[in-house]
C-alpha cells in the first residue's frame, strides 16, 4: 500500500499496518519537506538546543538529521521510502504506475492537497479501479470546515476535549494537549481501511473512505456529549475526578530512588480508584482507618461524590508515607486498583512490560539501536513478526520500487536523479 501519511495521526497507521504484516510505501520528496522527518531545511543551534533537539538523536543536527527523528523512527518503522516529486508529470506517471500495483492509498494532508497534486479519487480509481483510498484531513471533505487546518491541540479544542481535562481552578490555557485525536484517527483508519479490503474481496471494486479526525475523537468524548443531550448536563474542567467514582485521583507518594537513576526521586505519585463499596472498605482497611468506610460521609458513592475534597486529603496524607511502587502492589492484592506513576526513562525496565516482552530492539542504520514498543496485539493463531525493520532512510528504496517492481533500466532511473525526480537528500531550496 502507498501512504502520504504525515505528523502523528498518519505515521501511527502506518505503523499499525506494517506491525499487521502489511509493505507500507511512503512517498516522499526531496523538493518537501516532509513534517514527521522535520521541518526546517537546517535546524539552528538554538533548535537543537531547546525541545525541538531532543527529538533528534544526540541532538545531531548534521546532514541526514532528517532520519535522526524519533517520530519519524517510531510511526515509520517497517516502512518503505519512495521520493518522487508529483508536481511534475513524469513524478506523476511513475506514482500512478506504483497505484496500478497497490491494494490502497492512504493521506492525511489537507482537504485539497491531493487535487492540487493530481492524485484525487476519480484520477486513482481510474488508474486502479480496485484501490482503496483513505482521506482523513482535520474536519473532513465538506462543510465550512473543509479547508481549515488543523493539529492534535486544535481537534481537541474544537471537539470540546480541552474544556473536561481542565482542571476546576485553571483556564484552558493551562491545559495540556494531549494530542489524543492524532492516534485515534490512526487507528480509525486501520479498522476502515480493513473493512474496506474486505468489502473489495467481495465486490471486486475499491472505494473511497474519508475520516475526519475531529469527529473520530468525538466518539471518545460519548459520555459527555450524551449526558448533555439527554439530560442537559454541561461537564466542566475534570481535572483528576470521575463523574461517578471516589475516591479516583493521584496522590502524593514518599521520595525514592528511580530504577533508571535520571529522574527527580521526589517526585512519586499513585493512581487510585474505587470502583465500588467493597474497593472503598479494602482501601480504608488499608489504611488502618476502617472508621472512614462507616463515616456518613463517606458510606457510599453518592456521599463520597458529595465530600471528595476532605476524603482525597485524608487518602493524600497516608500515601504520602509510602512508596509507591510498594503502595501499588499492596492496594492490588487488597482489590483496589491502582498504580505507580512511572516516569519515561522507568518504562523499559517496567516488570509488567518486560516479562511480556513488551519492547524490542532496532537497528537503523543513522539513529543507532534504541528499544521501541511492541506491536499492539498478540495473535494466537498467527503471531506477528515482532517489529518488521527501522524506518527507511529518505529515498531508500527508490531504486528497489522504481526498478525491481516497475521495471525502469538503470539508464532511466539515473535520469530520474539527474532531473532531481527521485533523490536521497532534500534540496537546499526544500520547503
Amino acid at each position: 500500500m502507498l501512504a502520504q501519511a504525515i505528523v502523528w495521526a498518519g505515521p501511527y497507521a502506518t505503523m499499525l499496518l506494517s506491525d499487521l504484516g502489511a509493505e507500507v510505501i511512503e512517498v516522499e520528496s526531496i523538493q518537501h519537506l516532509n513534517p514527521t522527518r522535520t521541518n526546517t531545511r537546517h535546524p539552528s543551534e538554538v533548535m537543537l538546543a531547546g525541545t525541538v533537539g531532543t527529538y533528534y538523536v544526540d541532538r545531531d543536527g548534521s546532514e541526514g538529521f532528517w532520519d535522526r527523528q524519533a517520530w519519524f523512527n517510531f510511526g515509520k518503522r517497517g516502512c518503505k521510502s519512495i521520493t518522487l516529486d508529483l508536481t511534475r508529470e513524469r513524478g506523476r506517471e511513475l506514482f500512478y504506475e506504483l497505484v496500478k500495483r497497490s491494494d490502497a492509498f492512504i493521506e492525511n494532508g489537507a482537504a485539497d492537497v491531493v487535487d492540487n497534486l493530481g492524485i484525487d479519487w476519480e484520477t486513482l480509481s481510474a488508474v486502479n479501479p480496485e484501490l482503496v483510498m483513505v482521506r482523513f484531513p482535520g474536519f473532513g471533505l465538506d462543510g465550512p470546515y473543509e479547508h481549515y487546518k488543523g493539529y492534535g491541540n486544535v481537534m481537541e479544542a474544537v471537539v470540546g476535549h480541552t474544556m473536561l481535562r481542565g482542571y476546576p481552578d485553571a483556564d484552558p490555557s493551562l491545559t495540556p494537549a494531549s494530542l489524543h485525536g492524532d492516534p485515534n484517527a490512526g487507528a480509525t483508519v486501520v479498522f476502515a481501511l480493513q473493512a474496506a479490503l474486505w468489502a473489495r474481496k467481495r465486490s471486486g471494486r475499491g472505494q473511497l473512505i474519508e475520516i475526519s479526525q475531529a469527529e473520530a475523537v468525538t466518539q471518545h468524548l460519548s459520555y459527555a456529549f450524551m449526558d448533555y443531550s439527554m439530560n442537559r448536563r454541561s461537564h466542566g474542567h475534570a481535572g483528576n475526578t470521575h463523574p461517578s467514582i471516589a475516591p479516583y485521583g493521584i496522590f502524593p507518594c514518599a521520595p525514592s530512588p528511580s530504577p533508571a537513576g535520571d529522574d527527580d526521586a521526589a517526585d512519586r505519585w499513585i493512581a487510585i480508584a474505587a470502583p465500588s463499596d467493597e474497593a472503598f472498605v479494602a482501601l480504608c482497611e488499608e489504611m488502618g482507618r476502617p472508621e472512614l468506610a462507616a463515616d456518613e460521609r463517606y458510606a457510599d458513592v453518592v456521599a463520597r461524590l458529595g465530600n471528595r475534597a476532605a476524603l482525597e486529603a485524608e487518602i493524600g496524607a497516608w500515601t504520602a508515607a509510602h512508596e509507591a511502587q510498594p503502595l501499588m502492589e499492596r492496594l492490588q492484592r487488597a482489590g483496589v486498583p491502582a498504580a505507580a506513576l512511572l516516569h519515561q526513562p522507568e518504562m523499559t525496565g517496567d516488570p509488567q512490560l518486560v516479562e511480556r516482552g513488551f519492547f524490542h530492539e532496532l537497528t537503523h542504520p543513522a539513529a543507532g539501536t534504541h528499544p521501541y514498543p511492541g506491536p499492539v496485539a498478540q495473535f494466537s493463531g498467527t503471531p506477528l513478526t515482532p517489529l518488521h525493520g527501522p524506518a527507511p532512510l529518505l529515498g531508500q528504496h527508490n531504486e528497489e520500487l522504481l526498478c525491481g517492481l516497475i521495471g525502469l533500466s538503470e539508464a532511466e532511473y539515473q535520469q530520474l536523479v539527474e532531473d532531481q525526480i527521485v533523490g536521497t537528500v532534500y534540496l537546499e531550496s526544500a520547503t
